[in-house]
């Protein structure tokens, strides 16, 4: 079987590239038909990445099965074939290493961002008990002061040095841990919890009046003192002292924290395990 140009048909492929598939001028009328069928499988093939390339491999091949050819177009072809087929095996190679190592890029972005948060986490926060550090506390309240009120409440806890000396210092740690828990179950989702050293904390209370935060700092204070907390070897108890203030139009983070620290000496004056407010 051969295949050719229709008559009426031969310059639209155009003379010479007939000529050299056909073997001679005046072709045979089954190329257009070979030619309408390789581009209706060029119309019908999928979306896939390869999908057009490798349905456009069928085709040809398919097209150089169909058609006698002479054996210099027939070479011609084949090679031709040959050479699109490896560059299409090779770009497939391309593309599975270019997605590997997209793949890998991913996962190192992925694990640089949750490193990137884990420091940022690390330099906000205290490690032993999740409280916001002094330096973090500090910058977040006096951020919040320039638009609204805070009350800022400081607490220490209780003759904690002996706790140290009698029990250990794992036993210590073991009962800021269990206090700053405290702390989080009761703050709430709008409130900060720092940890300023040692054995003191503060708690931010947005936009709360003085008998509120007078109200939220006892209640704090009689759960820690009716809480065991599990030290190193025993439950202990513990009691705090709490000094409050709300902040005042155009104070400073350093005067709101110092009158809060006045109301916390009054506490500890006055016999501890008790909550004094500054007016």
């Amino acid at each position: 079987m051969t295949c050719g140009p229709a008559p009426g048909e031969f310059r639209r492929y155009g003379t010479r590239h007939t000529a050299v598939i056909s073997g001679r001028e005046n072709g045979s009328p089954n190329l257009v038909p070979s030619v309408r069928r390789v581009q209706k499988i060029m119309n019908d093939i999928a979306t896939s990445l390869f999908s057009n390339e490798e349905n456009l491999a069928d085709a040809s091949r398919a097209f150089l099965a169909a058609c006698a050819l002479t054996p210099e177009a027939n070479d011609a072809f084949a090679q031709l074939l040959a050479g699109y087929e490896r560059l299409l095996r090779e770009t497939k190679q391309l593309v599975k290493l270019s997605d590997r190592k997209e793949n890998e890029l991913t996962l190192l972005n992925r694990k640089l961002k949750q490193l990137t948060q884990s420091l940022a986490y690390q330099a906000e926060h205290d490690a032993m008990t999740g409280c916001l550090n002094k330096s973090a506390m500090t910058a977040r309240v006096n951020s919040r002061m320039q638009s609204a009120s805070v009350c800022l409440i400081l607490l220490d806890l209780d003759h904690f040095k002996r706790i140290n000396d009698v029990h250990g210092h794992p036993a210590g740690d073991a009962v800021l841990r269990g206090v700053a828990d405290l702390f989080h179950e009761r703050a709430g989702d709008n409130d900060w919890v720092g940890r300023m050293g040692g054995e003191e904390f503060s708690i931010m209370l947005p936009q709360c009046d003085l008998q509120k935060g007078f109200a939220f700092a006892d209640a704090l204070r009689h759960v820690v003192a009716e809480t065991d907390l599990q030290g190193s070897d025993q439950p202990l108890r513990i009691t705090l002292s709490a000094g409050i203030a709300v902040s005042k139009a155009n104070e400073s983070f350093d005067d709101l924290y110092r009158r809060a620290d006045v109301a916390l000496y009054s506490a500890k004056r006055g016999g501890r395990n008790r909550v004094v407010a500054h007016e």
